[in-house]
């Protein structure tokens, strides 16, 4: 028997997984840390390893994580669908780093340039 999984930690999860399944995409090696400090995934390309913090929403930008936390990156998921009927083909994954959030804007159109693809990721892992 199961206990039952809340709706914050099945979003929370998901996003998390998606993001590893497309930084995996780029060549990039992702896998959550053993204890969850703070850090969502570890990140792995060549020699680069980054600490990922991971926020979802379904509606509007999730909330920013503290300034004080300890990451490189932020990755953004914006799951389209809800509940049950969730739709990872045309979810996105926006990727920044720490010193992007504080210029980044904090609506769904602002995090297009942000977009996780080739060009983020060499940007983001010093290739």
């Amino acid at each position: 028997m199961a206990n039952p999984i809340s709706y914050t930690i099945k979003i929370g999860t998901v996003g998390e997984l998606l993001v590893q399944l497309r930084l995996l995409q780029y060549g990039v090696q992702a896998a959550p840390p053993l204890k969850d400090s703070g850090n969502d995934l570890i990140a792995l390309r060549g020699h680069a390893i980054r600490c990922v913090q991971v926020k979802t929403g379904t509606q509007g930008v999730p909330k920013w994580p503290c300034k004080k936390k300890l990451y490189h990156l932020l990755a953004i998921v914006h799951l389209e669908g809800e509940g049950s009927d969730l739709d990872l083909n045309h979810s996105t994954v926006y990727l920044l780093s720490k010193e992007e959030v504080d210029r980044a804007g904090r609506e769904w159109e602002a995090l297009e340039g942000f977009k996780l693809n080739e060009q983020r990721i060499k940007e983001l892992f010093c290739e």
